[in-house]
């Protein structure tokens, strides 16, 4: 019952209070997992992703890859999209994209610094890219394990800290929440 409680109780996510040149950010919730939207340096959004290579990137989505996935580790997969501005992410999410978006402002340097190693950890293994049409990310494979205990949403929280905030709760299942600090 405990286990049941913690992994559906919300991760919260602490944004740092008055952030130098605030620039906004985005999580998107899907229930399952979660992803990272940032401003790109480049000019529009870029989204990143973590997950299981098999059953994110390829779609080999079977009770086998997915049992795998949770009990040993496995190749893990990094996917990034560029996405040309709010209103393509809001096309991309569909009707109920409130419903999916978290929005909250970081200092416009961190955000371009994690799109920076984020692209810098992409272009590593760009030899072993592929586009999965389903969900429009590009999928590279990534140098960290998938596993219960670092996955999409535990990679999440490492980026989120990255920019500088503070998460809470326990995030197996994303649930990703906002919680505002007063300055």
């Amino acid at each position: 019952m405990v286990v049941f409680v913690l992994a559906y109780s919300p991760t919260w996510i602490v944004p740092p209070t008055a952030p130098i040149a605030p620039i906004t950010v985005y999580v998107t919730d899907y229930g399952y997992h979660g992803r990272l939207v940032l401003p790109s340096r480049q000019g529009g959004l870029v989204q990143y992703a973590y997950g299981d290579w098999d059953y994110f990137a390829l779609e080999r989505q079977n009770w086998n890859k997915a049992i795998a996935a949770l009990l040993i580790p496995t190749q893990g997969t990094l996917g990034r999209r560029r996405i040309k501005d709010f209103a393509e992410l809001r096309q991309i999410l569909g009707p109920d994209w409130q419903d999916i978006l978290l929005s909250f402002e970081v200092a416009t340097s961190k955000a371009f610094h994690l799109e920076e190693s984020l692209d810098v950890r992409f272009d590593r293994n760009i030899d072993t890219r592929v586009f999965n049409p389903h969900n429009g990310l590009t999928f590279v494979k990534d140098e960290w394990d998938y596993t219960l205990l670092h996955n999409s949403n535990h990679e999440l929280v490492e980026w989120l800290e990255d920019l500088d905030c503070r998460v809470k709760g326990f995030p197996t299942l994303p649930n990703f929440q906002i919680q505002e600090v007063q300055p």
